[in-house]
């Protein structure tokens, strides 16, 4: 059960350790519309979880692979925290962890999904679209649209001790039905590509 209490304790306590060895910058932020909105950030290494939960306001549901949730006692402080299983090799398993989506998107939530669904360093790689169009059909059943998508494109550099993160956010991008979940994919990949290009100015 998530624990709002919890998620913001871990939060205070990463921003006054290891976000002094990760100083985060973000832009865009008023491209994030009242909830409920999707979070669409790129995945290239395992920092960019804790970067997001300081770059965005709390409290944020991220949707992860299940094989995070394995462990008992991690699996029980992931949850507490807003994570949400998904495994890939059992759609029956999915949709059970999937009940909690809608009463989320009801209370204006914010989700974080990483389309490219695995580490992609150096590149952008495929959207994988089946979660965003299981999410569009929540949006058509519940009437919660239209739901906005919110490309998050990042980018880090090396400082002299530990690294900088760049978290850009992008205009909300939406489809009306489920059948368009490959499209809205490939507009999200392309976005999600373009800011998580490092800025040749000091801006972020």
């Amino acid at each position: 059960m998530h624990s709002p209490t919890l998620y913001r304790l871990c939060r205070a306590l990463v921003r006054h350790t290891w976000a002094r060895v990760c100083r985060v910058q973000v832009a865009g932020l008023e491209h994030l519309p009242p909830g409920p909105a999707v979070l669409c950030p790129k995945h290239q290494r395992w920092e960019d979880i804790p970067v997001v939960g300081l770059a965005l306001p709390p409290p944020l549901f991220y949707i992860a692979k299940v094989e995070l949730f394995t462990t008992p006692g991690v699996r029980e402080f992931l949850r507490a925290l807003g994570g949400i299983p998904v495994d890939r090799a059992s759609p029956r398993a999915t949709l059970s962890s999937f009940r909690q989506l809608p009463p989320l998107l009801a209370r204006r939530a914010y989700l974080v999904l990483f389309p490219e669904g695995t580490y992609v360093p150096g590149r952008v790689g495929p959207g994988k679209h089946r979660l965003i169009q299981y999410l569009l059909s929540l949006q058509e059943r519940n009437g919660c649209g239209p739901l906005p998508f919110i490309p998050v494109g990042i980018s880090y550099r090396p400082r002299r001790v530990g690294f900088e993160a760049r978290v850009r956010l992008g205009p909300p991008l939406y489809a009306p039905r489920s059948r368009l979940a490959p499209a809205l994919t490939t507009r999200l990949m392309a976005a999600i590509g373009e800011l998580s290009r490092p800025s040749s100015t000091g801006d972020p």
